[in-house]
């Protein structure tokens, strides 16, 4: 089963994605338990269409979590309009270290996947406070950054997004790493497609993605709950996905105590391995000021 805290349109429409691909059963929590229910009954009457015959659960009471293989938490304050995620640490941290103390009590055997922003500091508040090992507690940001950039590629090149193969590292934000000389098309380098200059759009459109979806709308949705999606049944079905996801790392790239964006093999026991790359001393760089960062980040928390 999986369980997920927070039945706002992130969490539950997460929800319904994981239905479709009828990866598992599905309990949605809220501290909002209509909310939740009424949620989990939207979802059972759209379950024929997507041939889903699992079970689908409402509630705002997190023993109902017991069991999960996964934990999922989507829970906490949105990111708003002129507000860094950064910004939002200090009252989602509260909010994800009282969840984490659920999950330790009803679903010890959990992993437990860490949506809430700035989620790579949740995914480390979320290690810390759990207890759990560290491949046991992880964060959706890069994979969605990801997608983004090969969204941006594939309208610069005008070929097919399906055809794009690409990657980001470090900060699920402002400092992310777009990895330019790891990123092709069937193969071909992009810098074999694109000039200099259409890459570093490609990159900047990529960094104030999200800021630009919620300038426009005021949220995220659809993107990240696929992306969670994805995630959950590279998980449960055990697939081994090679993906970018916010994970601790103990002398990873020459960095220890802290959770950043990596690519990881992830897979049933969820961070099965992670894949160390050789960057370039630039892209080395970035990626220091990006852990840089969140150590700042985390230090102002104390």
């Amino acid at each position: 089963m999986i369980s997920i805290i927070g039945a706002g349109k992130v969490g539950s429409t997460a929800a319904f994605n994981i239905l479709r691909l009828r990866t598992s059963d599905v309990t949605l929590i809220d501290i909002d338990g209509n909310l939740a229910k009424g949620e989990a009954l939207d979802l059972m009457q759209a379950a024929p269409a997507v041939e889903f015959d699992g079970k689908i659960k409402g509630t705002d009471d997190f023993s109902q979590m017991e069991d999960s293989e996964l934990v999922i938490v989507t829970a906490g304050q949105a990111r708003q309009l002129g507000m860094s995620r950064i910004d939002l640490m200090s009252k989602n941290a509260k909010i994800v270290k009282s969840i984490v103390q659920e999950v330790v009590k009803y679903a010890p055997d959990s992993k437990l996947m860490l949506v809430t922003n700035p989620v790579d500091i949740m995914t480390y508040i979320a290690y810390k406070e759990s207890g759990f090992q560290r491949n046991c507690v992880f964060g959706m940001g890069n994979i969605l950054d990801t997608w983004r950039f090969r969204s941006y590629i594939a309208m610069e090149l005008g070929v097919s997004r399906e055809d794009v193969r690409a990657l980001v590292i470090g900060e699920h934000g402002d400092s992310m790493v777009p990895l330019v000389e790891f990123s092709s098309v069937s193969g071909i380098p992009i810098a074999s497609l694109l000039s200099k200059e259409q890459i570093d759009r490609v990159v900047n459109l990529t960094v104030s993605s999200g800021s630009d979806v919620i300038k426009l709308k005021g949220s995220t949705t659809y993107a990240p709950a696929a992306v969670i999606a994805i995630m959950a049944d590279a998980i449960v079905r055990g697939r081994n996905r090679v993906m970018g996801v916010s994970t601790v790392l103990q002398g990873e790239y020459g960095f220890s105590d802290v959770s950043i964006g990596v690519p990881v093999v992830l897979g049933r026991n969820g961070v099965e391995k992670i894949l160390e790359l050789e960057l370039t001393p630039k892209t080395k760089e970035r990626l220091e000021k990006s852990v840089a960062t969140i150590k700042e980040a985390l230090k102002e928390m104390g």
